[in-house]
């Protein structure tokens, strides 16, 4: 028999006699292995936890840091639906500003790592010329994968010395980034899911401000039949009519629709609201009032904001009308001849400018004519390939209903509008006068 070739330490016990051991081998496991696995188990435990996203950004950072040490870093998480940062929390010096909502410089290390879903492992000095930030001379960034191979965000390392980062850093931060992308996941639908709630009550808050506003009962005026519909879409936006009681037996009759969705537009409207019947109370000139209320819309709301608007006089007894039309889809005025007439005159939308110029408008109403107002939810509605409805098919609807009552043809053009459509859709209005 051939002899062993483990080398043998000889251990002397008096009571046992001598027994053979193999001598000691050092453990291939480090220190330092041994610190990285407790990291990632506790970078698991944590992404089990449910927290809110920019408190479980800041531990990630604080683990990141046990694994690969840095003088500065971020992470910056991407939304589930697009691939703009959501999320994103620094650590150390020279970072994004505090606030800026796109902290991602383009073209730099962090824009490269997105577009191409690798790690980039960069000089920082060469290609960062932001103030503050050129102390820095490594540079590492490190796209985190989660399921299906999705990108959900990218961490950032910088650190002071050349070459502080290797390829062993990018490996060890892509384990981590597997480790903690379930935890990532989770926070992110959390934090959709606030993000719902809040809208969802923003919703319904813009909804009753609506409700509120839109007239629930319509006015009788002598030798009119008069109605009025108002129907909202899922996400509430700007639609509003209103009619104003004036002296002499005269009504103000307003239309308008407010750019935007939500809560802001409903507040918009419940502030033209209150503008218009502040001004309409001083018997001014159709296009003074015009004026004023674009100047009052046009010093308090953003420039991406404005309204278009149709205000028009009624007087009853005569059956004329004087009206400004800022920038909203012209009123018509179908004849009973068969003439139609467009009710365009007046100038550009509220909010756009600061001091516009609107010009006034007449017609007048015979027995058997009809005057119809809508907002840009009727025409622009559109059904499966895109084709919207129109004004010529509006045109032919409230042709072929004419004849019958104003609650009538306001059933029949919005039935044909609904059987029309495809998908959600804008807040559709639709008013109709009369003259019997």
């Amino acid at each position: 028999m051939s002899p062993r070739r483990d080398k043998i330490v000889r251990m002397s016990n008096p009571s046992l006699g001598s027994v053979d051991e193999p001598a000691a081998v050092p453990s291939p496991v480090t220190d330092d292995v041994l610190r990285a696995v407790r990291v990632m188990i506790d970078a698991y435990q944590l992404s089990a936890e449910r927290q809110d996203v920019d408190v479980f950004l800041d531990d990630i950072l604080d683990h990141v840091a046990k694994l690969v040490a840095y003088d500065a870093a971020g992470i910056y998480l991407l939304g589930r639906k697009h691939r703009k940062v959501r999320h994103w929390r620094w650590r150390g010096d020279a970072g994004p500003a505090r606030g800026r909502q796109d902290p991602v410089d383009k073209g730099g290390a962090v824009d490269r790592a997105m577009e191409r879903g690798e790690p980039v492992l960069a000089n920082c000095a060469a290609e960062d010329e932001t103030p503050g930030r050129t102390e820095f001379e490594s540079c590492l960034v490190v796209p985190i994968i989660g399921l299906r191979t999705v990108m959900m965000g990218v961490l950032e390392l910088r650190a002071t010395r050349p070459g502080a980062f290797d390829a062993r850093a990018v490996e060890i931060l892509q384990l981590f980034g597997t480790v903690v992308a379930g935890g990532i996941e989770r926070a992110r639908l959390k934090d959709e899911v606030r993000d719902k709630h809040r809208v969802d009550s923003e919703f319904m808050v813009a909804r009753q401000v609506m409700e509120e506003l839109i007239p629930h009962t319509i006015p009788t005026m002598l030798g009119f039949d008069i109605a009025g519909v108002n129907e909202a879409s899922f996400e509430v936006g700007g639609d509003y009519y209103e009619f104003i009681p004036l002296s002499d037996d005269r009504w103000a009759i307003i239309v308008a629709d407010v750019v935007g969705k939500g809560i802001g537009a409903a507040l918009l409207v419940s502030a033209i609201r209150a503008s218009l019947y502040a001004l309409v109370g001083l018997e001014m000139a159709a296009r003074a009032i015009m004026r004023r209320t674009n100047r009052f819309f046009y010093d308090s709301v953003e420039d991406s904001r404005y309204v278009t608007l149709f205000y028009g006089v009624l007087d009853v007894p005569s059956r004329r009308m004087i009206y400004v039309n800022a920038g909203h889809p012209p009123p018509v005025v179908l004849r009973q001849s068969g003439e139609i007439e467009k009710l365009e005159s007046g100038g550009v939308p509220l909010g756009m400018f600061e001091t516009p110029r609107y010009f006034e408008g007449f017609t007048g109403l015979d027995q058997g004519d009809l005057m119809v107002f809508y907002t840009d939810g009727i025409v622009e509605s559109s059904d499966a390939h895109d084709e919207p409805y129109g004004e010529d098919r509006l045109m032919s609807t409230l042709g072929d209903v004419r004849t019958e009552s104003a609650e009538a043809i306001c059933r029949h053009v919005m039935d044909d509008v609904r059987s029309f459509s495809f998908g959600r859709q804008d807040d559709r209005t639709l008013l109709v006068l009369k003259a019997n």
